[in-house]
């Protein structure tokens, strides 16, 4: 997909480079003294004016649609990280004796890219919710809607649209 849109952008940049030459062409630099101004000049130059800010709207919107899939395919990929962290930080933070809690400092990027992007968590790790099954994904087929559970992973939402459903039971861990 991603080389699809590194082809339209190569196309983009190609009819920019052939603008540039037939202006170039058109509008010879001063020194040849050729006398240019005739209507159909005129008429040329306004159509590739036009075509020119087409062309910059639309790499415009190619690089905003590039971005989109970067940030939605990067997220895929980090999917469980980003779901089991939260969960592993709040443990290491809980039991202060686990070697574990060294490591939570290094989670500190990803908190700072998912707020870059404009992804919100669902609820927070091991709070107590209702369940709502557009929100969360439960452990068990019985946990009915408006039910008190309990949240083991944390989603991830961007606006109304749920990217990742908060995994969620009606108990905690054992031993916390």
């Amino acid at each position: 997909m991603l080389e699809q849109i590194y082809n339209g952008v190569f196309a983009v940049v190609l009819v920019i480079i052939i603008y540039l030459i037939l202006w170039w062409i058109l509008f010879p630099s001063k020194s040849q003294d050729i006398p240019i101004a005739t209507p159909d000049t005129e008429s040329k130059i306004q159509d590739l004016e036009i075509q020119c800010q087409r062309l910059r709207e639309e790499l415009k919107q190619q690089s905003k649609q590039l971005q989109r899939d970067f940030q939605n395919e990067t997220f895929t990929q980090l999917q469980m990280l980003l779901s089991n962290y939260p969960t592993v930080k709040k443990m290491a933070l809980a039991k202060p004796d686990l070697p574990a809690k060294n490591i939570v400092s290094l989670f500190t990027s990803l908190d700072n890219l998912i707020t870059s992007w404009g992804y919100t968590p669902i609820g927070e790790t091991w709070e107590q919710v209702s369940y709502n099954p557009q929100l969360h994904q439960a452990d068990s087929d019985d946990i009915q809607e408006g039910e008190l559970v309990y949240i083991r992973f944390i989603g991830y939402q961007e606006g109304e649209k749920v990217l990742y459903p908060a995994k969620v039971s009606r108990t905690l861990p054992v031993n916390l």
